[in-house]
């Protein structure tokens, strides 16, 4: 009999989870809740137009679950969900899932040494509380909108990338786009030509490369499924790819440079009839420093004669309307906000009491969040963050890093179970070396030049990225020393 278990979340990290700890450690009694209707995370919250990924699909995609059938080199959205849907019912989770279930609260009793689960059902809206012996939050980072003060006031159609309004037609109105990142360079060349007229406030403008997207022949997806290793051939192909470009993340180095240099040829390539917009969306921090976004279609639907650039600050919102701070008023039928997300609020509104019924959320935002390998914290026994803090990253695929951190976290587990222990905790001596070895890696990286990047918390110190290679940190996570740990 194992430890009943309890993951929160539906996406990526919740479904790799549940696969694995069925699949290696033989466990049933576990329990999936999610706030949505269905899985997909991420996948299945985004719709909106153009929305799809950036690291190609054949490696954002679970190892132990290939897709042949992919139908171009970077898939959208739907296409997706419709991946991990289908994943989800080979493994038979949705028997182990409760959607629309949303956790509210962790507390751990140290009296019991478990953790009491507080449940909100959105259907009955009534909340429960259910005992469990090991945590696994696979909630991500990307959940929360971030939607500034300042547009309260607009009266008109508002929603943020995130929460997209399919209901409502953009044909023929006047529609102002705010943000500069990913969302953004994919919403513009989806919408542009829609609209009657489309205005677009950046304050920092990405920098942006060729994506080099593609429709996948029928012979190559036979080749996938019929020829023994040419599809994991391909996937590491594309793996490699993204880990030579790791360099280029390294202030001051040769990679650096020629990647600020390739991106400019780019843009100069694009947009080279059009100097003034040219210079508009020309970044004015560090190459690589923000998220670097592929799109060939971007600039083009930039240089539109309806499409206006605004790098100017906004100065105040009225009811229909935006005023800059030159004084220019843009009066506007719909605002589209790709604002992104307080990724600086991890799990929140999830609140975690842990030892000593200390609030993990209010220690985190005090002295910065402590994760040993982004997965455990010397505060929080029997509690596993996936893609937790120093996590994410910047230069390859997010899928591979998390199945690297699902096999360490079952290895923690067979060793609890192995020791018949209830208890397991990383040491906080073990944890603060790593943390600090941790962020002296990330002094060198262009992603701690200064750029106020939502990497960044409040002190600038890089608390969402990991600053390693990936395959640096495949190498950190393939073994487990029960040395680091206490078990009783």
């Amino acid at each position: 009999m194992g430890p009943k278990i309890c993951i929160i979340g539906a996406g990526f990290s919740g479904m790799a989870a549940a696969i694995q700890i069925r699949k290696q450690l033989g466990l049933t009694d576990f329990v999936m809740f999610d706030e949505n209707e269905d899985v997909g995370g991420t996948w299945l919250v985004n719709k909106y137009p153009g929305c799809a990924c950036d690291v190609a699909s054949h490696l954002y995609s679970f190892s132990f679950e290939p897709n042949t059938d992919w139908s171009q080199q970077y898939s959208s959205q739907p296409e997706i969900l419709r991946y991990l849907q289908k994943v989800a019912k080979k493994h038979d989770l949705y028997r182990n899932i409760k959607f629309n279930h949303k956790v509210n609260k962790l507390t751990w009793e140290e009296n019991i040494s478990k953790w009491r689960v507080v449940v909100y059902n959105k259907r009955s809206k009534m909340e429960s509380e259910v005992i469990f012996d090991v945590i696994i939050s696979g909630i991500g980072s990307l959940r929360i909108p971030n939607i500034p003060d300042e547009f309260a006031t607009f009266k008109g159609t508002r929603m943020h990338s995130a929460e997209w309004d399919t209901s409502v037609k953009l044909e023929g109105k006047s529609v102002a786009i705010v943000g500069s990142g990913a969302s953004a360079v994919q919403i513009i060349p989806s919408i542009a030509k829609k609209v009657e007229r489309l205005v677009v406030y950046q304050r920092h403008p990405a920098w942006v490369v060729p994506r080099m997207q593609f429709k996948i022949p029928e012979f190559l997806k036979w080749s996938f499924e019929s020829l023994p290793g040419v599809r994991g051939l391909y996937r590491s192909y594309i793996f490699l790819n993204h880990e030579f470009v790791y360099p280029a993340f390294k202030q001051g180095s040769l990679f650096q440079k020629i990647g600020k240099i390739l991106s400019e040829f780019f843009v100069n390539h694009q947009l080279g009839h059009n100097p003034e917009l040219m210079e508009k969306v020309k970044p004015n921090y560090e190459f690589g420093c923000k998220r670097i976004t592929p799109s060939n279609i971007y600039y083009p639907a930039l240089a539109l004669p309806h499409v206006e650039v605004v790098r100017r600050e906004i100065t105040k919102v009225k009811e229909n309307s935006i005023v800059t701070e030159d004084g220019k008023e843009e009066k506007v039928d719909v605002l589209i906000l790709a604002t992104g997300f307080n990724v600086q609020d991890f799990f929140f509104p999830l609140e975690i009491k842990v030892k000593n019924g200390v609030d993990l959320m209010q220690l985190w935002k005090k002295e910065g969040p402590a994760a040993y390998k982004g997965i455990c914290c010397s505060a929080a026994p029997n509690l596993f963050h996936l893609l937790g803090p120093n996590s994410s990253l910047g230069h390859n695929s997010v899928v591979f890093l998390l199945e690297c951190q699902v096999d360490y976290v079952v290895q923690i587990i067979r060793e609890l179970m192995e020791r018949e222990a209830s208890v397991v905790c990383v040491k906080e001596s073990v944890e603060g070396n790593y943390m600090a070895q941790l962020l002296k890696a990330m002094e060198g990286t262009v992603w701690a030049s200064g750029c106020g990047s939502w990497y960044t918390d409040h002190r600038g110190v890089v608390t969402a990225l990991n600053p390693y290679c990936l395959s640096s940190c495949w190498l950190q996570l393939r073994k487990f020393n029960s040395n680091d740990y206490n078990f009783h």
